[in-house]
């Protein structure tokens, strides 16, 4: 068979090989690591990759949301049972405890095997060969087989198992700590769907009432216009504030849809599902200072772990660098087996067979300094790891210091914006009363509505600032924030 026939052959098996693994694109049952604990899973998908009994095959029993309003707890904890973001992160946490058996496997002895099969055209090409048995005799035959098995465990590596090992503990605390980040993010884009959704019916709410309103006040300008007490651009003035306040309750309508949409999405729910909430949007007094947050959040945050935990790992690359300096030491069992038949005269009595140990010790003295290189480059991330871990404590600051100031602000908001639906609410009667009588004018009927509709909008919105912000500061903690202080913290594997 010539080469090329070869080749064209390899080439089409690959390929009879690989379409079947690009068609199938099910989901694959995922065992569990040795001598480490699998981390219980928070979603469905893990459900079903994860458990000891689980079916990957198996539809996924998506949960349905109940027929009614919802609480932000509800949300939260159903969007932590479906959202595919949390399952990669107990993905990346089963991955990495491979990656630390990966470790371990280092530090044992590993066995190998290895059986070929030669025929000559002739005995004397055989002899020529030096086809020969264990014993040194030539071969009675024009076969050669030879069987050796070979176990080999490792002495010493300059440190570099070790260091490896560590990497992979490292690993294992990283992913833990990336999977506490997913979630707090998966919280907070709950509460802002949650939060959004409640404004905008808020937002609507304000909006169908203006529309309702300034329909009054046309009617009532139409009345005085027909009557000949009012110039006929009255009516239109009200028109044109009429249409404005029917295109922004349908610009909010909108706004409304694509918020329920978003959390549709969040839950795994139909697009369609017309969600509701439980109205939260209320004033809380947050029970932290600014120096409680900003010490929390250097200590204890998931991004601030994170990156502690990035330096650590660097300082280990470092020592497996390191490792070239030093000599490799094992101890290394062989047994041969050689023959002329195809069971290689394999046996302890046989005399074709032998076995044999030997300390191994191994040391590239010489390599243009390539290890050199490799401990220098490990320096380089080394010092780029504390670069970042200061710039990430320099962001950290900056962000929990504006978070909190949000905060405060929109706190401060909520009373005085409140004040002023109540002054323009009395405004908007006033002014109707006096239009009434022909005291106002029209523009000052519509100048007050629109005062009494922005103040209304501005309290909400402050209402809602204020949520979010709280929700926002949680975040930069990495800890749910209670009224009456931090929550207890949440193991990685918790469903809440």
């Amino acid at each position: 068979m010539s080469i090329s026939k070869l080749l064209t052959g390899l080439a089409g098996l690959s390929l009879i090989l690989f379409l079947p693994g690009c068609a199938d694109n099910s989901r694959a049952k995922i065992s569990r690591p040795p001598m480490a604990p699998s981390p219980v899973p928070q979603t469905i998908f893990g459900e079903a990759t994860l458990l000891p009994d689980s079916d990957p095959q198996a539809p996924l029993d998506v949960p349905a949301a109940p027929d009614r309003a919802l609480t932000l707890e509800e949300c939260l904890a159903l969007a932590n049972k479906v959202s595919p973001l949390l399952d990669s992160a107990d993905q990346s946490q089963v991955g990495a405890m491979w990656t630390r058996w990966e470790a371990i496997t280092a530090f044992l002895p590993t066995a190998s095997t290895a059986y070929s099969a030669t025929r000559y055209n002739d005995l004397a090409q055989a002899n020529r060969r030096g086809a020969v048995d264990l014993s040194g005799r030539p071969l009675e035959g024009t076969a050669q087989y030879v069987w050796q098995t070979q176990i080999t465990q490792p002495l010493f590596t300059g440190g570099k198992n070790r260091a490896n090992y560590l990497l992979a503990e490292l690993g294992t605390d990283a992913a833990e700590i990336q999977k506490i980040q997913t979630r707090e993010d998966l919280m907070l884009s709950v509460k802002q769907a949650y939060y959004s959704i409640l404004a905008t019916e808020k937002a609507l709410e304000v909006a169908q009432t203006t529309v309702v309103n300034l329909e009054s006040h046309l009617n009532v300008a139409r009345n005085f216009f027909e009557v000949g007490m009012a110039p006929k651009n009255q009516v239109l003035e009200a028109e044109v504030e009429l249409a404005r306040a029917v295109q922004n309750q349908t610009d909010l309508s909108r706004d409304l849809t694509v918020a329920r949409t978003r959390m549709n999405i969040l839950l795994r729910q139909s697009m369609e599902n017309p969600i509701r909430v439980v109205d939260t949007l209320k004033y809380t007094r947050f029970p932290l200072g600014m120096a409680e947050c900003l010490e929390f959040s250097l200590n204890e945050s998931p991004e601030m772990k994170l990156g502690r935990n990035q330096v650590e790992a660097s300082t280990r690359n470092i020592d497996a660098a390191r490792s070239g300096y030093y000599p490799q030491v094992g101890v290394t069992w062989t047994n041969n087996s050689m023959g002329n038949s195809a069971k290689a005269h394999g046996g302890w009595s046989n005399n074709d067979a032998g076995w044999n140990v030997a300390a191994v010790a191994a040391f590239d003295f010489w390599e243009w300094g390539r290890t050199k290189a490799q401990v220098e480059k490990s320096k380089v991330e080394h010092n780029r790891a504390i670069n970042s871990l200061t710039s990430l404590e320099d962001n950290t600051k900056l962000e929990v210091t504006t978070n909190y100031h949000n905060l405060i602000t929109a706190g401060k908001n909520i009373d005085v914006s409140a004040k002023a639906v109540v002054s323009a609410t009395e405004d908007l009667r006033m002014v109707r009363e006096r239009y009434l009588e022909q005291v106002a004018t029209n523009t000052e009927v519509l100048d007050a509505q629109t005062r009494y509709s922005n103040a209304q909008y501005d309290h909400y919105q402050a209402l809602y600032d204020y949520n979010l912000a709280w929700a926002t500061l949680e975040r930069s903690l990495g800890r749910q924030v209670l009224p009456s202080g931090l929550a207890p913290a949440v193991s990685a594997g918790s469903r809440t």
